[in-house]
């Protein structure tokens, strides 16, 4: 890169500068978004279809699975990933002021380089991305970040809330999803998928994985989730103005006064939700499915802010934080670890190289065994790499093209991290 920053003004931002308690946020998140991502990659309409999920000897004990995960953790990890992301993005934004550095062009490099590589791993790798999402919305929150904050929580609130159920109904409605929607060319398309990840052949599964998103894309998922993810980003940003987690440790009695109400509304609320699935379209005059959609809608950011008090607290519970501390190491490393997560993914669900083949033969009870197990490894690595190294690999890459010089890349020195 021919462009050099030496100001130390726009130096990356050092680990003694790093907010500790984010980053167990950020790795508490990530394992929930490999949880989802593995169970719904390899679930039913993508890997698998209804039939042969049904047939499988653990069908029974996969169905309980997935209802403590949809109750838990569905929508509500990546709700808590891109709230962080937001939340992420005033931070960098007050440090650099305050250094005199120019922010526009560093976040606005920052941001592209994240969408060029979103969707790098999007199209090479991963169908089920979410960095080019991330990467697109921040640059519409970039130029949204001098809304007043009324503006920026009642617009981040709706489009929380509403996004993808208006971006759904809208694309119903024109009838552009009806053109797509073709029963037994979406089941040879899920049977396609599967033999071509069970025969390990990589570049016809990437192939089929991304006729799969284009066809997603067209009938508005990718507008659905780009606002989705924007309304959490506005959230993380409103929530960072007011410095509440930054300055975790001062505001502790309104963590603890939220904590359960925050949990037992939005677990319930939740609860009604799953327990209705198969509730009658005809009950409460026609409105069942629009009800369903709502209690979900308001139950989703209910428990993942419910999980952030919990978090906070026990992170700053004296002799409980050890519960949380061992997130610290994967969320300082985020970047890596999900990057990571995709490969053990595409690993667990095809027969490339080492791979297991589990596409259209496993359920739920098989999936979530192997992502704790995965997982508690990258705890271990990503704890021990941090003690030799500043940076995770794809976070110094980042940095440096961000900034256009080489950070340090090997520790020299442990340093204390605020909180």
């Amino acid at each position: 890169m021919s462009l050099t920053l030496d100001s130390p003004v726009t130096a990356p931002t050092q680990k003694a500068d790093r907010y500790l308690v984010m980053d167990v946020l950020r790795g508490f998140a990530l394992l929930g978004v490999m949880l989802m991502n593995l169970y719904e990659f390899g679930g039913v309409d993508v890997l698998i279809t209804a039939e042969q999920l049904a047939a499988l000897p653990s069908a029974v004990l996969d169905e309980r699975f997935q209802f403590w995960l949809q109750l838990f953790v569905y929508n509500k990890a990546n709700t808590l990933f891109a709230f962080l992301f937001g939340l992420g993005f005033w931070v960098q934004m007050e440090r650099l002021q305050a250094r005199g550095a120019p922010f526009r062009s560093i976040y606005l490099r920052r941001a592209g380089i994240l969408l060029i590589l979103g969707w790098i791993h999007l199209l090479c790798l991963f169908g089920w991305d979410i960095l080019h999402i991330y990467g697109i919305a921040a640059f519409i929150l970039f130029f949204s970040r001098k809304l007043p904050d009324r503006a920026l929580l009642w617009i981040g609130m709706t489009l929380l809330l509403f996004a993808r159920p208006f971006v759904t109904w809208v694309f119903e409605i024109s009838g552009i999803t009806a053109l797509f929607d073709d029963p037994a060319a979406a089941e040879a398309g899920i049977l396609a998928r599967q033999a071509a990840a069970q025969s390990g052949d990589f570049f016809t599964f990437i192939a089929l994985v991304n006729q799969d998103y284009l066809r997603w894309a067209l009938t508005g998922g990718l507008f659905g989730w780009i606002f989705y993810a924007l309304g959490r980003f506005y959230m993380g940003a409103w929530v960072a103005r007011r410095g509440w987690i930054q300055n975790a440790s001062d505001n502790l009695p309104m963590f603890r006064r939220w904590l359960w109400p925050l949990l037992i509304v939005g677990l319930l609320l939740e609860s009604v939700h799953l327990f209705t699935e198969d509730v009658p379209e005809t009950a409460l005059f026609g409105q069942i499915e629009l009800l369903r959609i709502i209690l979900h809608a308001v139950a989703t950011p209910m428990i993942a802010a419910g999980y952030i008090c919990a978090i906070v607290l026990l992170f700053h519970g004296g002799w409980l934080s050890w519960l949380v501390q061992p997130f610290a190491p994967v969320g300082q490393m985020a970047l890596t670890n999900y990057l990571t997560q995709s490969v053990a993914i595409i690993l667990i669900l095809t027969s490339v190289g080492p791979g297991l083949g589990l596409a259209g033969k496993a359920g739920a009870s098989t999936f979530v065994p192997l992502v704790v197990t995965f997982f508690t490894a990258q705890i271990l690595f990503s704890h021990f790499w941090m003690k030799f190294f500043a940076f995770g690999p794809a976070e110094w890459l980042w940095r440096t093209l961000t900034y256009g010089k080489r950070p340090r890349f090997i520790r020299t020195a442990v340093q204390t991290q605020p909180t």
